[in-house]
């Protein structure tokens, strides 16, 4: 019997485990940062953006209910009352109390969101000469995807530019799952302090209403994967073009390029990225076949807006380059394969590879 590994086949796959691992960590981290103040290693700015985040999308969740709900029940009834006071969360505090909201996919999109906002910050001054030229393309389709890329990232700022969420932002599973947590919050408020009976069918109606009408398509997300496609289809994805992403600060639509150029999803390239020692985008740039000199300003100008700034930034990018000579483009591909499987293939994958670690929870 052949051992593992003496078609390169083995080390490669080891390779993918322990790259999965480490990328998946940063977020166990991150998701304990935010929980347990005292042993944070996000900055004080990225905790408390990522926590008024969160307070900011369970409570607009909760108000669309709670108007949708006031019609099911009498204007003069106490219930109504409690339900149109709005300066009053209801549904927060149960769910904070219950330790509901510390799964995994929420905890990954809200860091996902605020390191998104701190390197459109980083790079703010080179944004709109980029998103100006490719707005007045001479191709309509073009102009036209790309402006309503700029409409759907509007939305995620509000005056004073600062990060904030929307009813366009999370992917529908996970925004269906915060719906049917706030309505069931929202029934415990009902029953155990207004001894309403009979109210699932007013709260099955209201979030049922909130859910079918919910829209992925308007997600930035997926208004990036589409200008990226009409650049790719006129043969304008390459290193270049990853280089202006970057320089632009413009990582919505740099992730969705290394998405189609590897044949990922813009999940599984957010989830390489965050390698904290950066072998992950060092992988995928390689597998995506990208030359020297673009992967090189690449490398650098993420290194330049990581929050773990510190002045060996130039040794671990000469050391990211070293590790990019060290791998051919198969090899590179071949470690990818990993993120092409099912998410929740790569969820286990990670959590029996941390090293005896509690999971966090899903």
């Amino acid at each position: 019997m052949a051992e593992a590994g003496s078609n390169g086949r083995g080390n490669e796959s080891d390779a993918a485990r322990r790259l999965l691992a480490a990328a998946r960590e940063r977020f166990s981290v991150a998701a304990a940062e935010l929980l347990l103040p005292d042993r944070a290693r996000l900055t004080e700015w990225q905790r408390l953006t990522a926590n008024q985040l969160l307070s900011r999308l369970l409570r607009g969740i909760e108000e669309d209910m709670r108007l949708r709900l006031l019609r099911h029940f009498p204007p003069e009834s106490a219930l109504h009352a409690a339900l149109s006071s709005a300066h009053v969360a209801i549904a927060l505090p149960i769910l904070e109390r219950a330790g509901v909201l510390t799964q995994t996919d929420l905890m990954m999109f809200l860091v996902r969101r605020v390191e998104e906002h701190r390197f459109w910050r980083r790079h703010e001054a080179g944004r709109e000469d980029y998103l100006h030229d490719l707005l007045t393309d001479a191709d309509e389709e073009i102009a036209a995807e790309t402006m309503s890329y700029v409409i759907a990232r509007g939305r995620r700022f509000d005056r004073f530019q600062e990060p904030t969420l929307v009813d366009v932002e999370l992917p529908a599973e996970l925004q269906h799952r915060l719906i049917w947590m706030t309505a069931a919050a929202l029934r415990h408020y009902m029953v155990e302090h207004h001894g309403a009976a009979a109210v699932d069918a007013a709260i099955e109606a209201a979030a049922g209403e909130m859910v079918g009408g919910y829209d992925e398509s308007e997600r930035i997300e997926a208004r990036a994967e589409a200008l990226v496609r009409r650049l790719h289809k006129a043969g304008r994805i390459d290193g270049h073009a990853l280089e202006c992403f970057v320089g632009g600060g413009l990582p919505t639509l740099f992730v969705a390029a290394l998405g189609l150029m590897c044949g990922l999803t813009q999940d599984a390239v957010w989830e390489l990225i965050a390698d904290p020692r950066r072998r992950g985008l060092v992988t995928i740039l390689r597998a995506a076949d990208i030359p020297r000199a673009s992967a090189a300003a690449v490398i650098h100008d993420i290194a330049s807006a990581s929050t773990r700034f510190s002045p060996t930034e130039g040794d671990e990018a000469a050391e990211q380059l070293e590790f990019y000579d060290s791998l051919d483009v198969q090899s590179a591909r071949e470690v990818l394969r990993l993120w092409r499987a099912d998410p929740a293939y790569r969820a286990y994958v990670a959590q029996l590879s941390t090293r005896g670690r509690p999971p966090a929870a899903q």
